[in-house]
């Protein structure tokens, strides 16, 4: 099945390096840059080009993916882990290996992945919701190819951002997550409040605190298991969960946002886990297609294939109480 990926990078590739000459030996130039793991160079010296070829962008996404840790093969070997022989394949068990690769760039360097995979796919044909620039005179090399590699591209950052709210590890592992079990009750404070979950004793908002000269509404939640009380971060109009870093601290003990912009939990990972399942679902080989399918149904418990705020939170504490 990995070889599926490899062929189709391959007749992608020849479709890179046919033109005239200049733009053949330009386009070498970028290609060994990647093989060789020189993704700055690739990036640098492709993204302040003014007018972008299907080539370029998919370069630039190619680079970005490397940069951030995961390549193609790479992560449909994760996916695909049954056939080397483990009995199941688990939702939790792709989060937990995608945690295991990631640094402090790896989102970034996945959103900048997304945003130029998505200028080679119409992503509103799947996913209406979505606000990627798109454009419309770009020429089409391999439609499903290109939607592939979005929808691997959105299901890695899925699990980059449930590593910041929480030790992911503990959806495979022994014991709870009080951090992940704070930031499902705060998901539900926010985005489903008649659903607040029974592993929540209470959940409050609480006055407002700046941090980085950005205004919030605290979250406090005290677990019903009587482990203590966890701060999360809404914006001021509580309208959205502020992702946060678990692992840090800003002023008066909350959790820091992890980007500066209010980057919300709704957009970065609920919008984007449902876009992954679509873009791959379209797109890969059967027996990917069968293990995402496994993914999805780990977490959809209802008949309408979008994933929601309720059914994640469900999952996230149906994961821990198993272990």
């Amino acid at each position: 099945m990995i070889s599926k990926v490899l062929a189709i990078s391959t007749v992608t590739a020849m479709l890179l390096f046919s033109g005239c000459d200049n733009e053949a030996e330009d386009r070498m130039i970028t290609q060994q840059m990647l093989d060789s793991g020189d993704y700055d160079g690739v990036i640098s010296n492709l993204e302040d080009k003014e007018l972008k070829t299907d080539e370029d962008n998919l370069k630039l996404a190619s680079a970005y993916m490397d940069k951030a840790g995961f390549s193609t093969t790479d992560l449909v070997s994760i996916i695909s882990s049954a056939e080397e022989g483990n009995d199941e394949v688990s939702f939790a068990s792709f989060v937990t290996s995608i945690e295991e690769n990631k640094d402090a760039q790896t989102l970034d360097n996945l959103q900048k992945a997304i945003e130029y995979y998505s200028k080679l796919v119409d992503v509103t044909k799947l996913s209406p919701s979505l606000t990627n620039d798109y454009n419309d005179d770009i020429e089409e090399l391999d439609l499903d190819t290109n939607e592939l590699f979005l929808g691997l591209a959105y299901i890695t950052k899925v699990a980059s951002v449930l590593s910041y709210m929480g030790d992911v590890s503990k959806l495979e592992e022994s014991g709870d997550d009080e951090n992940l079990l704070a930031s499902g009750c705060a998901l539900a404070k926010v985005y489903a409040p008649s659903d607040i979950p029974s592993e929540c004793a209470s959940v409050n908002y609480a006055g407002t605190t700046v941090i980085n000269d950005t205004t919030y509404t605290p979250i406090e939640v005290v677990l019903s298991n009587g482990l203590g009380s966890y701060n999360l971060l809404a914006t001021q109009d509580r309208t959205q969960l502020v992702l946060t870093d678990y692992t840090t601290v800003c002023n008066d003990n909350y959790p820091c946002p992890v980007k500066d912009e209010n980057l919300t939990v709704l957009e970065a990972l609920l919008d984007t886990l449902n876009s992954s399942f679509d873009f791959i679902l379209s797109a890969a080989p059967d027996d990917v297609k069968e293990d995402i399918e496994s993914y999805r149904a780990e977490i959809n418990t209802d008949y309408n294939p979008n994933i929601s705020v309720v059914e994640l939170i469900n999952y996230l504490n149906a994961e821990m109480a198993k272990n």
